[in-house]
């Protein structure tokens, strides 16, 4: 089925939101804060603080409020962390390399060096960093050092990629890489061979400008989000650039009209009342993918649950009755899930370990065009991701790069009443401590006014059998109970205040 893309920005002075829609529906959302700029792409002038010899790293201090992270021996932190490319990719950085050719010398504490961030910072974790150095262009990505020329397996052409590749290998001087990006696709050679001069003199503008700082400082920024979106995102698939501010339509007006003077009609100026998002139906979209359960169109849903160690997504048939036996019924289920699941995986920016737990299947044909529907979805997935076959149990595990924090962490932050959990005490348990508690020190309680606050959300939700022990004890004891209605208190808390009584052995 064909694609159709659009891309929509709303733009403020306080934040860039840019939403990649196919088929009308939001897949993938990029957001830029002015107090949260991404790092990914910049260049730093670094030292390196500390020495992890025991796996081959090092932490090194770029000028932030952590210090990064770089793997010394790259080739082979790379095999340990990074999954193989899918076969339709080609990488579009130095690490995605299968191989880097290029050996890089030992450091030592103290030393100043030259880094890239790979990763920007996620929960207690500094950036990630790279002594392999890349800069992707409009049609190609510049890798200073490393002797590779590669051809996007997108470019599926024979003679399109042997011009590609021998235009590049011409202009490539020794010691320099270079990787062919899809949009180079009939792009005139004389435009390429610009690209190429560009690159290369932007490293060399790195190179003067790292010889004068000292470390640590920031040697080069990658472009911003917008800018960002021009270069790799604004393709020859993509119908429509909506943007809803003068500002963003004469910037991406201008981009283009260097580059794609034809393209240029396609770049449009959002001028309705209603704002940009809600007329694309996007800030519907945004505020279901804060919730773990998403419903399908057929009655049934997924799950998402998200941890430290790992991204869950349990599928479930829920009203989807099917037509004919329960393998069927299971099996449509289940292929109705998988376009669902790698959208919200790409819209809610997950990756790492993926744990997908299908319905289970007897029918090992049905299990095979599962994981065939399941490959075919993910070549849509601009990120590298690759799945391994569902096993016994009917769990396929994968992984998907990383790119950053995922949306869950960029737009929430830990509930101060469950400590982050999603959970709290039920309000028989709050109780049942106190009954404890109470029970421990019954011997004292003699003439005692037993003050019990808390929120009348909670007290209505006592079980009425506690409630009534709660008194039963206090009767026996020789006290009596005073429920006081606090609103102020979180709904899981109950205080206790004991007046008069036995005093306690010291």
């Amino acid at each position: 089925m064909e694609v159709r893309r659009s891309l929509v920005v709303n733009s403020t002075p306080l934040e860039t939101r840019l939403a990649l829609l196919e088929n009308g529906q939001v897949c993938e959302l990029f957001i830029e804060r002015s107090a949260h700029v991404s790092q990914v792409g910049d260049v730093y002038k670094g030292r390196v603080a500390k020495l992890l010899q025991g796996m081959q790293s090092a932490f090194v201090n770029i000028g932030g409020p952590k210090d990064g992270f770089l793997y010394l021996d790259e080739p082979e932190a790379h095999r340990l962390t990074t999954e193989d490319l899918p076969d339709e990719e080609e990488p579009e950085t130095a690490l995605e390399l299968e191989t880097l050719p290029l050996t890089l010398p030992p450091v030592k504490e103290g030393e100043e060096l030259l880094v890239q961030v790979v990763k920007d910072p996620i929960g207690s974790k500094g950036p990630r960093l790279s002594r392999h150095i890349s800069f992707p262009g409009r049609f190609l990505v510049f890798m200073p050092g490393i002797d590779h020329i590669g051809i996007s397996r997108k470019i599926t052409d024979p003679e399109e990629r042997e011009r590609l590749r021998q235009l590049i290998r011409s202009h490539a001087a020794p010691g320099e890489g270079f990787i062919v990006r899809t949009a180079a696709i009939g792009e005139k050679d004389e435009d390429l061979v610009s690209d190429v001069a560009f690159l290369r003199d932007l490293w060399r503008e790195v190179q003067a400008r790292s010889t004068t700082c000292h470390a640590p400082c920031l040697v080069w920024q990658d472009y911003r989000l917008l800018q960002k979106a021009l270069r790799d995102l604004f393709r020859e698939e993509v119908a429509s650039f909506w943007v809803d501010t003068d500002e963003a339509y004469q910037e991406v007006a201008g981009f283009v009209g260097k580059l794609h003077p034809e393209w240029v009609p396609r770049v449009k100026r959002f001028t309705s009342d209603i704002p940009i998002f809600e007329a694309f139906d996007i800030e519907k979209e945004l505020e279901q993918a804060r919730h773990p359960k998403v419903f399908l169109k057929h009655g049934g849903s997924i799950v998402i649950n998200q941890t430290e160690a790992l991204v869950s997504v349990d599928v479930n048939t829920g009203k989807f009755a099917g037509k004919k036996d329960l393998e069927e019924t299971v099996f449509h289920a289940n292929l109705e899930a998988i376009p669902e699941i790698v959208r919200q995986l790409r819209l809610r920016n997950l990756g790492g370990i993926i744990v997908i737990d299908f319905i289970d299947m007897t029918d090992p044909a049905h299990r095979e065009q599962v994981m065939a529907r399941l490959q075919e979805e993910l070549k849509r997935d601009r990120n590298h991701a690759r799945a391994a076959a569902i096993s016994e149990f009917g769990l396929v595990e994968m992984t998907r790069k990383r790119t950053g924090p995922s949306l869950e962490r960029l737009l929430t932050e830990p509930c101060p009443c469950c400590d982050g959990t999603g959970r709290r005490i039920s309000a028989e348990t709050a109780l049942l401590e106190v009954y404890r508690e109470l029970v421990r020190r019954a011997s004292h309680l003699q003439g005692a006014t037993l003050r019990l606050s808390l929120h009348p959300d909670l007290r209505a939700a006592i079980p009425a059998e506690v409630r009534d022990g709660l008194h039963h004890l206090a009767r026996s004891a020789g006290a009596q109970v005073v429920w006081i209605d606090r609103s102020e208190l979180p709904r899981h808390k109950v205080q206790l205040d004991i007046q008069g009584g036995r005093p306690e052995a010291p």
